[in-house]
């Protein structure tokens, strides 16, 4: 894996960590939930992207999540990744907790399906060796017959909107 991947990697995840480990009182509900989170991204593997694929017409519209309200609709998307009810509310608990600030790297995303929430993605952005790079993750959708496609469709919205930014694009899947 490249050392930019690599970085980018480290980047996200301790940006995704800081949420829980920078506050003064995590419940342990959302400690689990950190540590079953980690746990899945340590067995995804990640390649750059050197070209994309045209898009089609796509089965969501997609929402970067701005408020409170799209956080807890991305947690409870991204939570049945888990197929344990206890397991899903920890991830929730934990993924609730996100706080953005002005100056984030991090964009989280929601793709509606027939006006409800139902998959989800992320853009890690960040400056290594004086170049724009970003990191493609985070992609799910909810266990629903088109649940590929809907992967696929914010796949490579994701992708058309890292490479409009960055020189580099990474995705992690």
């Amino acid at each position: 894996m490249p050392l930019i991947t690599e970085k980018l990697i480290t980047l996200k995840n301790a940006w995704m960590a800081s949420h829980i480990t920078d506050a003064e009182f995590p419940t342990p509900l959302s400690e689990k939930g950190l540590h079953l989170y980690q746990l899945a991204h340590s067995e995804l593997s990640t390649h750059i992207v050197d070209s994309m694929t045209s898009s089609s017409e796509s089965s969501l519209t997609f929402y970067p999540v701005d408020c409170h309200p799209l956080t807890i609709r991305y947690a409870l998307v991204y939570s049945s990744y888990w197929q344990q009810e206890d397991q899903q509310q920890a991830v929730i608990e934990y993924l609730t907790q996100i706080m953005f600030d002005a100056d984030v790297n991090a964009q989280l995303y929601v793709g509606f399906h027939k006006g409800k929430p139902a998959a989800t993605g992320m853009i890690y952005t960040d400056i290594i060796e004086d170049k724009n790079v970003s990191l493609v993750s985070d992609i799910h959708a909810l266990p629903l017959p088109n649940q590929t496609q809907m992967m696929l469709d914010m796949e490579q919205y994701l992708l058309s909107v890292a490479q409009q930014a960055s020189t580099t694009v990474a995705l992690q899947k």
